[in-house]
This record gives C-alpha cells, sequence and structure tokens, in this order.
C-alpha cells in the first residue's frame, strides 16, 4: 500500500513526551493560542488518541477524548473534531491494545494520511503523539516510526522533577539515532515545583545534550511572550512529493 502527499505547503511540529500524561496536549494548547494570537493560521492534528470518558445522557452514553476536546477548542473549534483526531478508542490503554478491545485495528495509513486534510487548511500543523516515542500507535508502529515518516521537528514535553534528566536525555537520543530534528524541549507539571532543582536540570540536559530547554511552563501559564513557538515549525524533509510504503 502506498501514501502519497505533499507538505510543501505547510509547516510542521511534532510534539511528544518523556512519557504519558507528561503535558503534551497542554503544552501544544499553550502552543496554538499563542500562534493564533499572533495571526498565524494553525491546525492541530492528533493521529490516535485512547481512553474515553464516557458521560450518559438520558438513554445514551456519549464519549468524549479530553485531549482532542482540548486541542479543538485551541484551535478556535474551526475545525471537525474527526479531522484533529480521526481515530479514537475508549479503553486508556496503547491505540492498537485499546483498537482490540473494540474488535479494531488502528489504520497505519490513516494515521499518515490524516495529516492530507489539513494542507490546504493550515500555514503551521502542530501534531500530537500519543504517549513516548515507543508507545505503540498501532499494530507495526511506535510513534517514533510515525514522526519519522511524517518528517517535522519534534518538540519534547519533559516533566521537571526527579528523573527528567534520563527520560529526556533517552528520548533525544532516540530521536538523533532516526534522524529527526529536535526543535527543544519544554518543561511543565500539574503540580507546583522547585525551581532551583528544574535549573539544575535544565542544565544537565542541555550540556548533556546541546538541546535547548525552551520554556518552563508552570500550571496555568500561558506560553512565554518572549518566545516564539512559530519558529519551532518547519516543512516537512521526509514526506514532500515522496512515497511511503506502508506495507502489503
Amino acid at each position: 500500500m502506498q501514501l502519497m502527499t505533499s507538505l510543501s505547503k505547510v509547516r510542521g511540529l511534532f510534539v511528544t513526551g518523556t512519557d504519558t500524561d507528561v503535558g503534551k496536549t497542554y503544552v501544544s494548547c499553550r502552543i496554538i493560542e499563542a500562534l493564533l494570537s499572533s495571526g498565524h493560521n494553525v491546525g492541530a492534528y492528533k493521529p490516535a488518541c485512547s481512553g474515553a470518558m464516557v458521560t450518559s445522557q438520558g438513554s445514551f452514553s456519549l464519549p468524549q477524548w479530553h485531549d482532542v476536546h482540548k486541542l479543538w477548542n485551541a484551535t478556535g473549534q474551526r475545525f471537525p473534531k474527526s479531522q484533529v483526531c480521526p481515530q479514537c478508542f475508549l479503553e486508556p490503554l496503547a491505540p492498537p491494545l485499546a483498537a482490540a478491545r473494540e474488535g479494531r485495528t488502528v489504520s497505519a495509513e490513516q494515521l499518515r494520511s490524516g495529516v492530507d486534510w489539513w494542507l490546504d487548511r493550515v500555514d503551521l500543523l502542530l501534531v500530537e503523539g500519543a504517549g513516548g516515542i515507543f508507545a505503540p500507535i498501532s499494530e507495526q508502529d511506535v510513534v517514533l516510526d510515525l514522526a519519522v515518516d511524517i518528517g517535522f521537528p519534534m518538540l519534547i514535553v519533559a516533566r521537571p522533577g526527579l528523573g527528567t534528566i534520563n527520560h529526556t536525555l533517552l528520548t533525544i537520543a532516540a530521536i538523533r539515532q532516526r534522524g529527526l530534528p529536535i526543535a527543544g524541549v519544554v518543561m511543565t507539571s500539574a503540580l507546583p515545583f522547585a525551581q532551583q532543582s528544574v535549573m539544575e536540570n535544565i542544565k544537565e540536559i542541555t550540556d548533556r545534550s546541546g538541546v535547548p530547554v525552551l520554556a518552563v511552563i508552570a500550571p496555568d501559564q500561558p506560553w512565554p511572550a518572549t518566545i516564539d513557538p512559530a519558529a519551532c515549525f518547519s516543512h516537512s524533509p521526509n514526506l514532500r512529493h515522496q512515497e511511503l510504503e506502508l506495507g502489503q
């Protein structure tokens, strides 16, 4: 099966994390809001999402995927949720495992071709992964495989506290091994954190990897006004005018 696509009209950024629930969606939404406020036409694409909150409305059960809803809100509700995330699954498991619980499979082709819908609609496209870079996202792919095929630079979201040096350096090393550019690291947390230890962690990560920590975003803070997030976005070196082999 082959996929044809051209990313010549859109610049992109792939947001990943050192772990699940590390704050990827929070950072992605702050970036999108900052870009919209500075006049950019930006879209959000999450190739797959799992773990729904199910609410009852009369005799109906209504699932809602919070990450998708937040990205949809951040983009001003201008695009269909079905295009923000075409593949959603109920169980809070890795997408292929959650899909199997429903008797479904994740479409590896759609993970990639879902980018195409955005090409003539936005100038900047933020792609948010699911979990960390080695989290399964289809039966044959981990997140990093998908990121390599899309080809956008990667922004790593990391926790500010204990353990972040190891997790962040491992993530950087694996991305570099696959040849993708790294736009930088952003640290965030749902809980307050000690500023001194964060600065020490930042120094270690930067000194040992050469990758800049662009921002530390405390709970309820916006994207820093002094940092232009659009500088992280670039054209894809991999998908432009190329065919991708996705298996037989």
